[in-house]
């Protein structure tokens, strides 16, 4: 399999993880404040906000296949890079807290995902991403090095055939 179908492959699992965590609430994996998209549509609070926010969480997968299915890199390549800011939020978010500490509002912020599962041990002043998130993040770093990967050897690929 080469590297930019593994890399399809990885966002479209990426994409409905994603989504089952937004629509379906799942216990103590995704216990956090707010209501899943499940019920507010149900509710009938804001339905049509709901399909809204579940399709824009869907498009950039959705965007990677037609340009995977066109061969357009620019838009792989503005794929990687929107893929790549999430993962920077998310290493600024949750690891660099976890591995050299956080401050006051990110230990606040912590007592939200109090009743969440984890995977990683917390220590005083260093609280462990939930295992939600710590999923999430191995399935968006799969994605960001995958698709690095293919788009480089793509890249190099058409050089030395130029």
């Amino acid at each position: 399999m080469s590297y930019l179908r593994a890399s399809l492959v990885a966002q479209i699992v990426l994409a409905l993880y994603f989504e089952a965590i937004i629509w379906f609430p799942l216990g103590a994996w995704n216990d956090q404040p707010g209501k899943r998209l499940i019920k507010v549509v149900r509710s009938g609070e804001a339905p049509v906000a709901a399909f809204g926010l579940g399709l824009v969480m869907l498009l950039p997968v959705l965007l990677f296949a037609l340009a995977y299915w066109r061969r357009w890199s620019w838009l792989m390549w503005l794929g990687l890079f929107g893929y790549g800011v999430w993962a920077v939020l998310h290493i600024w978010s949750w690891w660099i807290p976890y591995i050299f500490g956080a401050d006051q509002t990110a230990l606040r912020n912590q007592k939200f995902l109090e009743r969440t599962t984890k995977i990683l041990p917390s220590f005083p002043n260093h609280p462990a991403p939930d295992a939600m998130h710590f999923v999430l993040d191995l399935l968006l770093f799969s994605v960001v090095g995958l698709t690095a990967v293919a788009l480089f050897k793509r890249r190099r690929k058409l050089l030395v055939q130029a």
